[in-house]
């Protein structure tokens, strides 16, 4: 049966998740970045283990010393294009997972550890951390056109209800009323998806544009969230 690489995805993320790792799919360039207090893993995912898969992880090393390549398992444990991609895996310092994609049920697997030797933090690094630590829903690895839930669209988004919710508001009651945090005068005026309006006096609304997506996109479970919260709070006050 033939299966895309974002099929790749769950059973990396669930193998993850079982070694308490917070995991997410897409975060800066990242096809999986996984987060455990301050360790920080990273994933390259591909249906074949080829050059291009290779420099991509090389290329993740700049933020982390623990960066894995994930390709579907091979149908015979001694296939030798195998064994030998994984001797280069090693003197290259890359971990290596499998996903048994020809199982009725798919798993991951890991089969390599990367070297994991400790380096100092990098900016890279607390960067993707931060994305990682700003997200509270998820987007699947490997799927490059999908729309990214970026952190920074998290708190896009959850203005966005609050706003659908409340009519108008400013940036010091979103902020110390509804806990949207210091940015939130800077995201709606900067207004980079065209959602809010400045009605004068530092209050905003949401535009038809910001209510449009709200609508197009309600089976989202982040907007399902934050309009969840958003009427919790209109009942608290």
């Amino acid at each position: 049966m033939a299966f895309k690489e974002t099929d790749l995805y769950e059973p990396i993320k669930q193998l993850l998740i079982a070694q308490g790792f917070t995991v997410r799919g897409e975060v800066i360039r990242c096809d999986i970045a996984a987060l455990r207090g301050e360790e920080l893993w990273v994933v390259e995912m591909k249906l074949q283990l080829n050059i291009k898969l290779l420099y991509q992880a090389m290329e993740r090393l700049k933020i982390t010393r623990q960066v894995f390549i994930a390709v579907p398992r091979p149908r015979r444990a001694n296939n030798k294009q195998f064994l030998a991609a994984r001797r280069i895996l090693k003197k290259l310092e890359l971990g290596l997972i499998t996903v048994s994609m020809d199982s009725p049920i798919p798993a991951a697997e890991i089969v390599l550890f990367p070297d994991g030797k400790a380096v100092k933090p990098t900016k890279a690094a607390e960067r993707v951390k931060r994305e990682i630590n700003g997200r509270s829903a998820d987007t699947t690895g490997g799927n490059v056109r999908a729309k990214v839930n970026t952190a920074y669209r998290e708190r896009c988004v959850k203005i966005a209800c609050l706003l659908e919710a409340r009519g108008v508001l400013t940036a010091p009651e979103l902020k110390k009323k509804y806990n949207c945090g210091a940015d939130a005068y800077s995201i709606m005026s900067k207004n980079i998806y065209g959602w809010f309006s400045n009605t004068g006096k530092g209050r905003f609304k949401l535009t038809a544009q910001g209510f449009k997506y709200l609508d197009e996109n309600a089976g989202s479970g982040i907007i399902s969230y934050y309009r969840m919260k958003a009427a919790e709070e209109n009942e608290d006050t």
